[in-house]
């Protein structure tokens, strides 16, 4: 059995903020950077652990926060393959999870947030809009969305992991799988949160348990033709205005992530030396797409 798990940091049990992201950043903020990071590594490592003893014999894991470079390779269980780095490399490609295909038999959801808009979700952001050609209408977090994207190559989610508002809408798709709520906010940047160290025996141990019924789990699979529209912290703000109608949703959201207007496909090889922060100028979501 072959598992992959797309990871993200607002989800995980202890974070409740981001980082602050500046040139000139403090010790304290370095502090919080550095301590998040730990916190989802070793919540990786525990769904990990719960898939080898479901009987894995290969566990990817794919890190889906921000520059995709958070989760650190040094302190990962030995037998995880990660895949890491400049999320805008994607673009290129024709899914955004690289390697996500036919040959896994699951999909693993931890650290996940809850969709803009959502009063009493963990930092929300992000807001995937499906239409279908028969007019079925869909309004996804970054994890269903990832359900999706699964869907679309016959691969179900067998657990996910994340704040109570994500872990709601997440089973909606898919009842039958495992779930651990590390957390419920009261605000954005507000929570009662586990403690990491019981969140991790709960995510391993329902991974395994979810892994282990994989057979009572189909696909969450969205019809095609569809359409998408994305949002980024304000939920009105939709773009684009007339999105393509494609095949399948995978296309569909591929069509739309490679023209938004905050998003620039990387083309040319990169030698690197750019480190992959925001303390340089580049394209972001301008006041129109956010609340603040």
């Amino acid at each position: 059995m072959n598992v992959y798990i797309v990871a993200d940091i607002e989800g995980v049990a202890g974070v409740v903020f981001y980082e602050h992201r500046h040139a000139n950043m403090s010790t304290l903020n370095y502090a919080l950077l550095h301590r998040n990071r730990v916190l989802l590594t070793e919540e990786v490592n525990a769904a990990a652990r719960g898939a080898f003893a479901a009987g894995a014999e290969l566990v990817v894991v794919y890190d889906h926060h921000a520059e995709g470079y958070t989760i650190m390779p040094e302190l990962l269980e030995e037998r995880i393959e990660l895949i890491h780095g400049r999320a805008d490399h994607t673009l290129t490609m024709s899914t955004p999870h690289p390697d996500l295909d036919q040959s896994f038999q699951a999909l693993v959801l931890v650290g996940m947030h809850a969709r803009a808009g959502t009063k009493n979700g963990c930092t929300p952001h992000s807001l995937i809009c499906v239409t279908t050609v028969k007019g079925q209408t869909y309004e996804l977090s970054e994890a269903t969305m990832s359900m999706a994207i699964a869907g679309d190559v016959g691969v179900p989610c067998a657990f996910v992991s994340g704040d109570q508002s994500l872990v709601e809408e997440a089973l909606q798709y898919n009842p039958n799988m495992e779930s651990v709520i590390t957390k419920k906010h009261y605000a954005s940047q507000l929570a009662r949160t586990k403690s990491p160290l019981l969140s991790r025996k709960l995510i391993s141990a329902a991974v395994r348990k979810g892994l282990a019924n994989l057979s009572k789990m189909s696909p969450f699979k969205i019809q095609g033709p569809c359409s998408v529209q994305i949002a980024d912290r304000n939920p009105a703000a939709r773009w684009p205005e007339k999105p393509n109608m494609l095949p399948t949703f995978t296309e569909a959201l591929q069509d739309t992530l490679r023209n938004v207007p905050w998003y620039k496909p990387v083309e040319r090889i990169d030698d690197g030396w750019r480190w992959p922060d925001r303390t340089q100028p580049s394209p972001t979501p301008g006041d129109k797409w956010n609340l603040w």
